[in-house]
């Protein structure tokens, strides 16, 4: 029975990750800089609701990939953007070091061209 259960357990994990959404690599501009992402879509044919997905203090890490996968397998095109110009933290320090350096400005000026993005994507 438990050998059942944890069978049963892996082949719903595995299914469940089989059925993700893959990511595409994506950029646009941002006043004067090139902001990069990665963009998630539903499959079929839309138009479909989008969201901009903003990672945490670790950075644009698998995780944070993973829920914009998820999203995308919700039925919403997700644009996961990346605030730290494509480095990841590994450590708390690092992490902290990564969000001082951010200027304040940067979240905004990185997530709103994204809407007009967006609206300009094919999905």
């Amino acid at each position: 029975m438990k050998e059942t259960l944890i069978f049963a357990l892996a082949v719903l994990l595995v299914g469940a990750s089989a059925f993700a959404a893959d990511g595409k690599p994506v950029s646009y501009k941002s006043g004067d800089e090139t902001v990069h992402g990665v963009l998630y879509a539903p499959t079929g044919k839309g138009p479909f609701p989008a969201l901009v997905v903003v990672h945490e203090y670790w950075g644009l890490n698998d995780w944070v990939k993973e829920q914009a996968s998820r999203l995308a397998d919700q039925g919403y095109v997700s644009l996961a953007v990346d605030l730290y110009r494509g480095k990841v933290a590994t450590t708390p320090e690092m992490a902290h070091e990564l969000m001082r350096g951010v200027p304040k400005t940067a979240p905004n000026a990185t997530c709103t061209p994204p809407s007009s993005f967006l609206n300009r994507s094919p999905t």
